[in-house]
């Protein structure tokens, strides 16, 4: 489905009521201020007009992103089961950015060395993030794919004693924080009328967490959004996209397949254009992941089943990491 132009106009939702309490009484670390993320109600144009959208803004969280919630649910069990010391031990991962942006804060406030394998094709940005961070970059040739750079830093911990992997595309915890923190936080902002919950797929951890929730309780329809040019999960070939985020080009151990009753592959300029059209409706610099899941989301509810429908999908971060790569 082809959007053919249009405005979008925006309607607050809301904070959930744990962000709503954080924002009245001071927080005492940087991981109290993870998750309690607002929705925000989007009406695109072309939406079908009976259709509710309402957006999750992970922008919010203190690092911008949805990846905060992994990675402080990663490290604090990496830490109870002593995989950690609660000071002065040694994080290293794999990560295109946000990830490694989200351990890289959350190593520096603990006085974790923290280091970040990352692709060579990863914006500059990102890089400047992780350096002021304090996080050590490593860079891969992006060619070789990412089971090659996970390989390598594997490689690196095993030369690196005491040190340890989050491994956020097999670790548990990924899904884990999702299940006790976005789903629970997006049921209670709708007060548990949700339909449909449209979200892209990297690591999984995301759609698998927050879907297993919301199932648990009603029978959402799960939508996972993915690249046209590495439409894995849809039964095609893995290959270069320019949709940041999602699309790793394989399914990782923490994707729950079973959780999945659709799946929507975007063409990378549709997913392009219409975060341009949000950020220029809304004023909120998304990322080219939140075009994506957005044009989805469109895309699913033009079926008349869907009339009448709240749908619920993530944005999973801010676009100011990808202003280097951006067009338009």
């Amino acid at each position: 489905m082809t959007f053919l132009g249009g405005t979008v106009t925006t309607q607050t939702v809301p904070w959930s009521a744990g962000r709503a309490s954080a924002a009245r009484l001071p927080a005492r670390s940087l991981d109290e201020l993870v998750g309690g993320t607002p929705l925000l109600e989007v009406a695109l144009a072309g939406l079908a007009p009976s259709v509710r959208l309402l957006a999750k803004l992970e922008m919010f969280n203190p690092l911008f992103s949805v990846k905060d919630r992994a990675a402080l649910a990663m490290l604090r069990e990496a830490e109870e089961s002593e995989l950690l010391p609660p000071s002065g031990g040694t994080v290293i991962e794999c990560s295109s950015g946000s990830t490694g942006i989200s351990l890289a804060a959350l190593c520096a406030r603990r006085g974790h060395r923290c280091v970040i394998v990352m692709p060579d094709n990863a914006t500059e940005e990102r890089r400047r993030v992780l350096h002021a961070l304090g996080a050590e970059v490593v860079l891969v040739p992006h060619q070789d794919g990412l089971m090659a750079a996970w390989a390598h830093a594997e490689a690196l911990q095993r030369a690196t004693p005491g040190s340890w992997v989050p491994h956020q595309d097999r670790n548990p915890a990924n899904a884990r924080a999702h299940y006790e923190s976005t789903g629970p936080e997006i049921w209670e902002a709708t007060g548990g009328a949700v339909d449909v919950l449209v979200c892209g797929v990297g690591t999984g951890g995301t759609i698998s967490g927050t879907a297993r929730y919301l199932k648990e309780r009603r029978d959402v329809h799960v939508v996972a959004v993915e690249p046209a040019r590495s439409a894995v999960l849809s039964g095609g070939e893995a290959g270069p996209h320019g949709i940041p985020g999602i699309g790793a080009g394989y399914v990782s151990d923490i994707t729950d397949l079973t959780l999945i009753d659709e799946v929507v592959a975007v063409p990378d300029e549709a997913a392009a254009a219409t975060a341009r059209e949000i950020v220029r409706a809304t004023g909120l610099p998304v990322g080219t992941s939140s075009g994506a899941a957005a044009w989805a989301s469109r895309s699913v509810t033009a079926h008349p089943r869907w009339a009448g429908a709240t749908v619920v999908t993530v944005f999973p971060d801010s676009g100011e990491r990808y202003l280097s790569t951006a067009r338009g």
